[in-house]
């Protein structure tokens, strides 16, 4: 006799080789033989309607058992349709139903089998089953004190009854419930290797920031059989973590997530939810993308506030577009009702959601009341501090975004401040999250694709300027100062004069414009300070000249991009610029046209710059303007601007037009130039020159060079030549602080895992004879004003922390240096003493940057034949741009106010 335990059938019965045949097919887990005999069997059994019933339960059972969700789910329809009241199968259906992620007819499918149980004796474990579907639906709903109650209950049934399985699943639904809490403790089990275990794992450390560990747990499981109902969760579980990495790889999975879609129970519904992860898609949310109802509502409210942003085409179907979005979030956001708990992971979320919906009302009706709601519910969120850091992250940078929105609707004293405060901890946050994984390229790309508190800063200054809010340009430039660089500012002055980087206080428009004119003291007439940042959203240029008599003229431009991106694209676009000249590649070799293009693959990639940073759309620079001195911070300064095109329909570049040099940050000029004040001169007693007498072998390329090209003779200049060029012989010179000029022949080497390791190769060959940034930097720089450092890949420099960079130019700088001539990359030794030579010359006469832009373009016209302006473009001048003659700057002074008083133009 076989069969179930509570039924005997008859051996040899078409029946029991039937069944016999089932379980063999189970055992081998071959699932369509398996379901086509258990179906045949429930037919043979027909005629005994318990029996049936009963195997009808162990062939759905037994599918789910081999994770065939979807044909478990059609067996439940399919024998109900027969059956309807049988009570486990209904069971059994409600559960399928959950697993494959189709929670919207819980609450129905309880109710019908609660009905169906009234007046009928159930079995304990089927009791104990719709409790645990009853503590599921709980979870759902938000009321996790409800859902433990059922599932810590029913998990002692199942303890009891002896049913270690089922108990082990109940130990999942306990631990997902709690990490929703917020109070879990203990992990899930690492040797359970099923789905739900591995989902559940990954939904841990997802909501913890381990986004690549999480993905590492997804892996096995998307690797294996899965069925196509749960392949989408999987899938979509996967893809949700790439975008929060910000990786590409996301773009490539979509279509197989739209397909699993439509394979899934619920097509409609999951089609929606992948168009949260959809960039093309109307629904697409970075916030809400989970499947209950307060990540649904926070993606329509993101959505809304999307549409809602001004000047925008369409603006009228696009505001009716954001009000139905409104419209939607706040029925979802009623149907979740108040929170059922006082505290904890839910109720941050409920206030982090009535919030947005609330900012992205102000933003569609312009009201201030609902601006102050929307920071009344944030305030809320963030209070709570078991609320996960990603919530967190959103509701501190929403806050900041409700306070700017405040401010701007009623004009509250303070609500700029509040809001950077906000913004600042939401970056502080995203920074320790980015620290949790272990890619470099992951960590990057998070960081950039978030903004920082200065990023929220320029684009609300942006939105003022789009306004046509007066002076918000300065408040523009003030934000731009903000966010660069200001630990090398403490060093620049003495002891004896600490310097301070005294920034006007948030929304004081008074204050900044006061300071942007004492920044912009001194600044020659014909110099324009142009400034460059990026932004997530966007790139921001800044351009500001003096007026007269004693004005400032101020201008901002931004450019947008693609939304969330833009920082990122530009930044992998300077990389592979950067991949040009660095690994060990040189220059020259990327300089050379293909036969098949008519742009060399150096070219190329600079106008994937260009094209990024949005030259072609600003307008032409001043006429006067004969100068300019850039200050970009982050990867954007890495980019070679001499070689970029001039605003404006010329086309010509900019280092064949302009005197260039490169500032750290607008606070540094002043310093940098009082500084300079006590350096000046040019006699040849105060030169010294440093010129090994070849390169050394470790340097790139050294094998196939010859000696170095010989400096000009300059009389009277002190000269350290082969032997005696040694970094303590350099040393022991300049601690005499009597030379002005110090210029540095030879070869260098950049280090890119550690800057201030990079070496110049001086005498001997050899470790004894290289010099490294670390140790220049101790040297004594205090009284040389001008440093040339011909070696290649001096000008290099690598980041560390949001802004600095450090390398052979900060080195000088810290030493006490004014201005440094350096090279961007590789030079070509004739072509290095060729500018050098004449920027040597040309300082007796004319400012630091006016003689090196004369010397390359005197490079560039007469030895135009010789290849590709980078040759020429890639020396820059760091630093101050004045006179180097000690005579010859009042000079000036003095023959352009007689110019000037005699109808003469601007010197």
């Amino acid at each position: 006799m076989t069969g179930p335990a509570e039924f005997a059938v008859d051996a040899g019965s078409p029946l029991a080789v039937a069944l016999a045949a089932a379980w063999e097919a189970f055992e081998r887990e071959d699932v369509r033989a398996m379901d086509r005999l258990y179906r045949q069997s429930v037919r043979l059994a027909s005629g005994n309607p318990a029996l049936a019933a009963a195997l009808a339960v162990e062939h759905v059972s037994r599918l789910r058992a081999l994770d065939d969700s979807t044909t478990a789910l059609a067996r439940c329809e399919e024998y109900l349709g027969s059956d309807g009241e049988n009570l486990r199968l209904r069971l059994l259906r409600a559960e399928t139903r959950l697993a494959m992620g189709d929670n919207s007819r819980i609450d129905a499918e309880l109710d019908e089998i609660a009905r169906i149980a009234a007046g009928r004796h159930m079995r304990r474990e089927d009791e104990a089953h719709l409790d645990r579907l009853r503590g599921i639906a709980a979870a759902r709903r938000g009321d996790t004190g409800r859902a433990l109650r059922h599932l810590r209950e029913v998990r002692v049934v199942f303890t009891e009854l002896g049913d270690e399985v089922a108990a082990s699943k109940v130990d999942l639904d306990i631990r997902a419930v709690e990490r929703q809490r917020g109070d879990a403790s203990e992990p899930v089990r690492g040797d359970d290797d099923s789905p739900q275990a591995s989902m559940v794992r990954a939904e841990e450390l997802r909501m913890d920031g381990w986004y690549e560990k999480a993905l590492a747990e997804l892996a096995p499981a998307l690797a294996g059989k899965l069925d196509p109902a749960i392949r989408f969760q999987f899938l979509f579980a996967k893809i949700r973590l790439l975008r929060l990495l910000h990786s590409t790889q996301a773009d490539e999975l979509l279509p197989e997530l739209y397909a699993a879609a439509e394979q899934s129970p619920q097509p409609e519904e999951n089609r929606l939810a992948a168009g949260r992860l959809d960039p093309s898609a109307e629904s697409f949310s970075v916030v809400g993308m989970g499947g209950h109802l307060l990540q649904a509502a926070r993606a329509y409210a993101e959505a809304a506030m999307r549409l809602a942003e001004p000047g925008q085409s369409d603006e009228t179907e696009r505001r009716v577009l954001a009000k139905q979005r409104v419209d939607e979030a706040e029925r979802l956001l009623l149907a979740e009702q108040a929170p059922p708990e006082a505290t904890g992971r839910h109720v941050a979320e409920w206030h982090l959601a009535a919030g947005e919906i609330a900012l992205a009302i102000a933003k569609l009706e312009h009201d201030p009341a609902t601006a102050a709601q929307a920071v009344r519910h944030l305030q809320a969120s963030t209070a709570t501090e078991d609320s996960p850091v990603v919530n967190r992250i959103a509701a501190l940078r929403r806050l900041g975004d409700a306070h700017d929105q405040l401010r701007e609707l009623s004009g509250s004293a303070g609500g700029l401040a509040k809001a950077a405060e906000a913004w600042a901890e939401a970056h502080r946050l995203e920074e320790h999250l980015a620290s949790r994984q272990d890619d470099d390229e992951n960590r990057i790309r998070m960081l950039l694709a978030n903004p920082t508190e200065f990023d929220k800063r320029i684009e609300a200054a942006a939105r003022e300027i789009e306004r046509g809010e007066q002076h918000a340009a300065v408040a523009a430039v003030v934000a731009m100062e903000a966010a660069r660089g200001s630990a090398i500012l403490p060093r620049i002055l003495s002891d004896e004069q600490p310097l301070v980087r005294d920034l006007p206080g948030l929304g004081d428009l008074a204050g900044a414009r006061r300071w942007i004119r004492q920044a912009a003291r001194g600044l020659p007439r014909k110099q324009l300070i142009w400034m460059l940042h990026a932004t997530p959203d966007g790139v921001h240029h800044a351009f500001v000249w003096r007026k007269r008599p004693f004005g400032v003229h101020v201008r901002h431009a931004s450019v947008r991009g693609a939304p969330g991106s833009t920082k990122i694209d530009l930044a992998e676009a300077i990389g592979e610029l950067k991949d040009c000249w660095r690994n060990g590649d040189r220059l020259e070799g990327r300089l050379r046209k293909p036969r098949t293009s008519a742009a060399c693959h150096f070219d190329q990639k600079l106008h994937a710059v260009v094209r990024r940073l949005g030259i072609g759309r600003l307008w032409k620079l001043p006429g006067h303007i004969e100068r300019i001195a850039v200050v970009a911070g982050g990867d954007l300064a890495e980019i070679p601007f001499a070689l970029l095109p001039c605003p404006g329909p010329s086309g010509e570049l900019l280092g064949g037009k302009y005197a260039l040099s490169d500032l750290p940050c607008l606070s540094i000029r002043r310093p940098l130039r009082r500084r300079a004040r006590g350096q000046r001169g040019t006699s040849g007693q105060q030169m010294l020159l440093v010129q090994p007498a070849a390169a050394a072998p470790e340097a790139p390329g050294a094998a196939d060079e010859e000696a170095l090209e010989a400096a000009t003779e300059v009389t009277g200049r002190k000269v350290l030549s082969r032997a005696a060029a040694t970094p303590a012989a350099l040393r022991e010179e300049l601690a005499s602080g009597q030379f002005r000029l110090l210029r540095v022949d030879g070869h260098g080497e950049f280090q890119p895992a550690s800057a201030p390791e990079s070496i110049l190769f001086l005498a001997p060959k050899g470790k004894s004879g290289h010099l490294s940034a670390r140790e220049f930097r101790e040297m004594n720089l205090r009284g040389t004003g001008t440093l040339m450092l011909g070696a290649c890949e001096s000008g290099m420099a690598e980041r560390i922390g949001r802004d600095e960079r450090t390398g052979f130019v900060r080195a000088a700088f810290l030493a006490g240096a004014s201005s440094v001539v350096a090279a961007r990359w590789d030079a070509l030794d004739v072509v290095a003493a060729r500018v050098l030579d004449g920027f040597e010359k040309n300082l007796r006469r004319h400012p630091r940057d006016v003689a090196l832009f004369r010397a390359l373009r005197e490079e560039h016209e007469q030895h135009h034949a010789d290849g590709h302006p980078a040759r020429w473009a890639l020396w820059t001048l760091y630093g101050d741009v004045g006179h180097q003659n000690i005579w010859y700057e009042p000079l000036s002074r003095w023959w352009g106010a007689v110019r000037r008083r005699f109808g003469g133009r601007d010197a």
